[in-house]
């Protein structure tokens, strides 16, 4: 995540998500994986913000749309992720936003301290820009904090938190898309149950969550609710509906 981000259209989508779930009971620890601000022009579309249109963009979450409406217009580098954090996008959540840096022994104290953060939460929200690497050999290098490691998130969920992972689904082939996600089932918990919702707005987007077994039946009713609403139920002229949950072959037998 980076503070240019806030309030495009994939943030809308994201915090559609967190919020319908915060208002379900569940407690979101959020770590935003927190990059500095560059030059590129990722994070621009904002043109959903000029649709205040009951049957528009703006009824996915129409409370959200008009709180996330002053945030998002913001100047790029006026944006920050406080901002989400004090406004109460996300209810009852707790949030670790200290930025990710490079170095290897940075990086392992910047984690301990996440863990610390979000000790309370039920679900923790890893928010890497680009999404999870299953294997540390490239985790140091400067691209690096761009992705959240499958030992990280395996160290939330191996105490007793499910997670979901952020996931730049990009133009992966089916036959790779689908042993990322065997991956992300065996290492973060081999008894995980996997979801993953992908987001069809702007740049194609997935959440990818690893659920503990007990709470399959809670997190499968609370997505599968979540579908039949607006948000996945209601198309805008020209374009797809916004959500969708995906078969999940990592689950199979």
């Amino acid at each position: 995540m980076k503070n240019q981000y806030v309030g495009d259209i994939g943030d809308y989508g994201k915090f559609g998500l967190l919020r319908f779930l915060a208002n379900h009971d569940i407690m979101i620890g959020v770590n935003w994986y927190l990059t500095e601000n560059d030059r590129r022009t990722d994070g621009e579309i904002r043109k959903y913000l000029n649709d205040g249109k009951e049957n528009g963009e703006k009824c996915y979450d129409a409370d959200l749309f008009e709180k996330l409406k002053p945030i998002a217009e913001k100047k790029k580098d006026e944006r920050n992720i406080i901002d989400v954090e004090t406004n109460e996008i996300i209810p009852n959540a707790v949030f670790f936003n200290e930025p990710l840096k490079v170095p290897e022994e940075y990086r392992t104290r910047w984690y301990r301290r996440s863990m610390d953060a979000l000790s309370d939460a039920d679900l923790v929200f890893a928010d890497p820009d680009n999404g999870f690497l299953v294997s540390c050999k490239n985790l140091y290098r400067p691209n690096g904090i761009k992705y959240a490691s499958i030992a990280e998130l395996k160290e939330y969920y191996d105490r007793g938190q499910d997670v979901v992972c952020y996931c730049h689904k990009g133009r992966r082939k089916d036959d790779d898309w689908n042993a990322q996600l065997e991956a992300f089932n065996y290492n973060v918990g081999h008894n995980a149950k996997t979801f993953v919702l992908t987001f069809h707005r702007g740049t194609q987007r997935s959440f990818v969550f690893a659920i503990h077994p007990e709470r399959e039946k809670l997190y499968n009713d609370l997505l599968v609710a979540f579908i039949h609403t607006k948000w996945g139920t209601h198309k805008v002229t020209g374009k797809r509906i916004p959500f969708t949950l995906d078969k999940t072959p990592a689950n199979s037998d």
